[in-house]
């Protein structure tokens, strides 16, 4: 009689006709006995992993190699028949505790974790506010608000100066003064001298502080005429007029941007009192 084998058997595979019973090796079929005295092993003829490709065995005996990855650890028990799976990697595992931070430095000084769970602590310097509000930190300034003006600065009004003080770089700051109608007197050249012959470099910048009022200053060549360029008026207020508008003023600060180009003889005049005039000489700063 004719057997009816499976077409496609696998590695293990039994078959049985009348008391006969087949076993497939994988190349043959081996009669491996009869039903009734026939006591086969419960074995799994494939693995699969998922993801991966499936494994099969080869044949009746085949052997499942465990092969330990990167930082893993397999180990065996016969006595149990038990195959043990860990890591030989520090950290990573949910019950590994770590410090938060190694070493925090500032400007001044540094602290080192001792602890998985030490708590740094942020304070607040001088005029600076610190709070944690849904896990976000804030630092803040708490002091005086900063002056968007330069007037308001504090060393500016404790040492009694207005803008126009320190509105431009000067060589140097004649104070102006008058007597009467009759002159003029700057600090520099003496506090008892009229109308004094005031020198000054070309290429530089000087400054006049006015404090005439009813005396409006005026700037002038030789031959009496105001000169119209190189003038910037500042007011106590902060008022800027440039030119010929920085002409005829009794108070704030005239800066006088003198050109390098110019030399000679110059002069101030008040602008109603003829008497009130002096002579400016300018000197060629090249020639020094």
């Amino acid at each position: 009689m004719a057997l009816n084998f499976p077409n496609t058997p696998q590695v293990g595979d039994t078959f049985t006709s009348g008391s006969t019973t087949w076993q497939w090796t994988g190349s043959v079929w081996n009669i491996i006995g009869s039903v009734s005295n026939l006591d086969l092993p419960v074995n799994f003829s494939q693995v699969a992993v998922a993801g991966q490709a499936t494994i099969s065995a080869d044949q009746v005996n085949d052997t499942l190699t465990f092969i330990a990855g990167s930082n893993i650890n397999l180990s065996t028990n016969a006595d149990t028949g038990s195959v043990s799976i860990s890591s030989t990697a520090s950290g990573g595992g949910g019950s590994v505790e770590q410090n938060l931070f190694e070493t925090i430095s500032a400007d001044n000084g540094s602290v080192t974790a001792s602890t998985a769970n030490q708590i740094l602590e942020i304070v607040g310097g001088n005029s600076i506010a610190t709070s944690i509000t849904d896990g976000v930190l804030t630092i803040a300034y708490s002091g005086s608000a900063i002056p968007s003006n330069s007037t308001d600065l504090n060393d500016i009004e404790s040492a009694s100066l207005t803008v126009d003080e320190y509105y431009l770089p000067a060589i140097t700051r004649l104070n102006v003064s008058n007597v009467g109608a009759s002159a003029y007197r700057f600090d520099q050249y003496g506090d008892d001298v009229d109308n004094p012959l005031i020198y000054a470099l070309n290429g530089t910048t000087i400054a006049f502080k006015l404090n005439i009022t009813g005396h409006p200053f005026l700037i002038q060549n030789a031959a009496g005429n105001n000169l119209s360029s190189g003038l910037v008026h500042v007011s106590e207020s902060g008022t800027v007029s440039l030119n010929s508008n920085a002409q005829g003023k009794d108070s704030g600060t005239l800066y006088w941007k003198i050109p390098n180009s110019i030399s000679g003889g110059y002069r101030y005049q008040c602008g109603v009192h003829a008497a009130m005039v002096g002579s400016i000489t300018i000197k060629n700063f090249a020639s020094i």
